[in-house]
């Protein structure tokens, strides 16, 4: 459940793309808040100490500036590829369950030498996926320009390393330190408002102003996603519960990466350039269904 829903997270964006992405982080942060006071029905409001608080805190800062690049991501690249470069994001969380968190603690040679194959087919997956941006000067419709493209799939993978670095937060406090989710994730909420509101402030355009002129439909897009990213977080943290970050991510990820690739290709047609279509679609397929098999051989070894 949490891979379709974070999959599916940035359909709003699709419908407000004018709105700068320093802007919309803020509108979204605002809704993650909105979810985590709700998200406290589901997961408890038992206490959390000040210590694994202002980490929790801190976790939501982190995350909002890799949400911030996703969104970059997003608004250049398309869903499609940007969702299968965030793939990287369970090779990392992989590495941080293990190194940082003992997770499978009963890992064997030979499953270590199962898991390095997977992350190179990871890795393979998203090379293939990285070369399918339309070529310089095509002619029809086409996603967007190679430039841009690529600018947004370094986004994309630069978001990455937060997210994990986030997950491994995370995931410490509940599952090493024993803080109970609800308040976790009340703690993470303003830490997201703070850091979005810091993020807009520093972007280049200084996107406060921007955030205070758009239309409120803009506005309401942007919540939407945040509180669909809190639904996305309830049944996460679930899931990281029973499994950790090391098992649980790639799971979550290889579904999302399915999920928002539909929704890019199918829906948003992102796809389109008549000249290079059957190649880029055939390299797309080739390196998503490689990373997927990877991240598929992480979750069941």
């Amino acid at each position: 459940m949490a891979g379709l829903l974070f999959g599916s997270q940035f359909i709003p964006s699709k419908y407000c793309t004018l709105f700068r992405s320093g802007a919309y982080n803020i509108s979204m942060a605002l809704g993650i808040s909105l979810g985590s006071v709700l998200s406290l029905l589901f997961l408890g409001v038992s206490g959390i100490t000040p210590p694994l608080s202002a980490l929790a805190f801190a976790g939501g800062m982190i995350w909002v500036v890799g949400n911030y690049l996703l969104v970059q991501a997003v608004s250049k690249a398309g869903m499609a590829r940007s969702f299968t470069v965030i793939n990287f994001t369970a090779v990392f969380s992989f590495v941080g369950g293990v190194a940082f968190l003992g997770e499978l603690p009963e890992a064997t040679p030979f499953r270590l030498a199962l898991m390095a194959g997977a992350v190179c087919l990871v890795l393979t997956g998203a090379f293939l996926v990285t070369g399918t941006r339309p070529r310089e000067g095509a002619t029809g419709e086409r996603l967007r320009g190679g430039e841009a493209v690529t600018k947004g799939l370094v986004a994309a993978f630069v978001a990455t390393i937060f997210f994990s670095v986030y997950n491994v937060i995370i995931s410490f406090i509940i599952n090493k330190a024993g803080a109970s989710a609800g308040p976790t994730f009340i703690s993470i909420a303003p830490g997201a408002v703070l850091g979005a509101v810091l993020v807009a402030f520093l972007a280049q355009n200084n996107d406060i102003g921007e955030w205070k002129t758009a239309p409120v439909k803009w506005h309401l897009l942007a919540l939407s996603q945040g509180l669909i990213w809190a639904t996305a977080m309830v049944c996460i943290m679930f899931g990281w519960m029973g499994t950790g970050i090391a098992m649980g991510t790639p799971v979550q990820v290889g579904t999302q990466t399915l999920v928002s690739s539909l929704w890019g290709i199918l829906m948003f047609g992102e796809f389109r350039d008549p000249e290079n279509r059957g190649a880029a679609v055939s390299r797309f397929v080739a390196g998503a269904v490689l990373t997927v098999l990877g991240i598929a051989v992480m979750a069941l070894i």
